[in-house]
This record gives structure tokens, sequence and C-alpha cells, in this order.
């Protein structure tokens, strides 16, 4: 542990900042799982985007501890990167938690209130308080905004996933999906994080989540028309998602890639 020596001199300066020891250190490496992750890089960029800060803080901590003296210094770079990010939301989240409890205890029945408390006390890794905060969110649509909404399906879901139960998260997965934007359709259509703007578009989370939980499920041929729709909608699949379906014997990348051409096949022929 402790060999890289750029990753050293950065962790020891982290934890004597934060008032942490060597041995405060060995203990968040040894409870870490890492070494049980398959892909370990992967994991912790799809926490880093996640939820959770101290999941994806104490990951790439124990990451940075564990690299080899060689590692390249792109890859120390990225996991330094992810730290700051986590240790930023998990400071944050701290600071924020008092005035969410508050402001969810002085008016119980505000789903908005309720969900953004939830996703504190998520991010601080309460998974219990938050998915009580979530589920009480959801007792109150009236006052919960379409993105809260659909955020409190998505992470309901994720604690079923992260438990095992592929086929519950998969419905509150399909939920999150088939909740609408009530946003006007514009006239144009693009890739990407605009075509969230449409109406008719899949939650782009939640459609990324169900592709994750059909590979769990091992259903091949749902899982293929998924992808299709998200290429469809959103373009090319991110890593993560990508990786756990070529576990399924999909590759992601090829049918993008054909999906594209003939797509622009027809638009030649048609024009």
């Amino acid at each position: 542990m402790l060999h890289n020596r750029w990753a050293r001199e950065y962790l020891m300066s982290l934890f004597e900042t934060i008032g942490k020891s060597p041995e405060d250190l060995e203990e968040l490496v040894a409870a870490s799982g890492l070494e049980d992750i398959e892909e370990p890089l992967l994991e912790i960029g799809f926490l880093r985007q996640g939820g959770s800060a101290i999941q994806g803080f104490n990951l790439a901590v124990a990451a940075l501890a564990l690299c080899r003296e060689d590692a390249p210094l792109a890859v120390v770079a990225e996991l330094i990167g992810t730290v700051e990010e986590c240790h930023w939301k998990l400071l944050n989240a701290e600071h924020e938690l008092p005035k969410l409890k508050e402001a969810a205890d002085k008016d119980p029945n505000n789903g908005e209130k309720l969900a953004k408390l939830g996703f504190g006390l998520y991010a601080l890794d309460e998974r219990e308080a938050a998915l009580t905060a979530f589920t009480k969110a959801l007792e109150h649509p009236d006052t919960l905004c379409i993105h809260c909404h659909r955020d409190c399906l998505v992470n309901i879901g994720w604690d079923h996933y992260l438990r095992g139960e592929y086929e519950g998260a998969l419905g509150w997965f399909e939920h999150a999906c088939r909740l609408k934007q009530p946003v006007a359709r514009t006239d144009d259509k693009h890739l990407g994080d605009e075509a969230e703007s449409e109406p008719d578009a899949p939650y782009r989370l939640a459609l990324e989540n169900v592709l994750l939980a059909l590979a769990k499920l091992g259903r091949l041929t749902d899982a293929t028309a998924r992808l299709q729709e998200y290429h469809d909608w959103f373009g090319r699949l991110p890593s993560y998602e990508s990786h756990a379906l070529e576990k399924l014997g999909l590759q992601p990348d090829v049918i993008f890639i054909r999906s594209r051409t003939r797509n622009l096949a027809g638009e030649a022929a048609a024009s």
C-alpha cells in the first residue's frame, strides 16, 4: 500500500487535513472491498457520477492507496479528481443536511422537501433514512417536481439493485422511464441531453439503469431492444452500462455504429 509516490503524498496530506491517521487509511482500504471489484476504475467513474459521495470517496481513496509505483500519472490524477469531487459533495451534504431536515420537519407533506432530504441523506450513505424520505415524498406527488419525482423512483430502484433484487429494481426504473417531462416539443431533435426536453423521451438515467437490470436478469432480447431505444434517443451508451451488456453477449458499440450507418444510408436514399 502507498507504493506510488504521487498517491502517497496526496493521501498523507489529505488525511492530515481532515484529521485522520494512517491507521484510518488502512481501515478504509481494508473495508472498501476494492479487490473484489472486477473493473475498479470503471466502478469508481460510475460512483463519481452517482448519488453517494461517501462510496465514491472511499473507493477512490482505496484505489489511490493501492496504486502501483509505475501507475500512469493520468490514472493517479483521475483518482485524485474523483476524491476531490466526492469530498466536496460530502462536505456540502453534511453542511446542508440540518437545513434539509428542518425544512422537511416544518412541512412534512411537501414532496419536494422530502425528496431533497432523501438526496442529502443518500449522499452521506444513510440509505435507510433516505429511502424513508423518498417513499414519503412519493406520497405527495402534487408537491413534487418531475425531476425529483423521477430521481426518487430511480433511487428506490437502485437500492433494490444493490440488494440483488433486480426484478424489483427494474419495475422502479421502468416507472421513472415512463414519467414524462412537462416540456413542449421542440422543432429540432438532437441526440444527447437535448433529447430529454422531448415530452416522449424516456428519462435517460432510468433507461441506463433499465439496461443494467436487464443485464443482471440475463434478458438478451429485451436488452437489445432497449439498447436500440437508447441509441435512438441519446446516442452512444456510457462505458459502465456498455460493460454490463458485453457480459450478456451484446456489443453496444458495434450496434451503435451499425445503427448510425443505417440511419445515414436511409437519409441519403431519401434525399
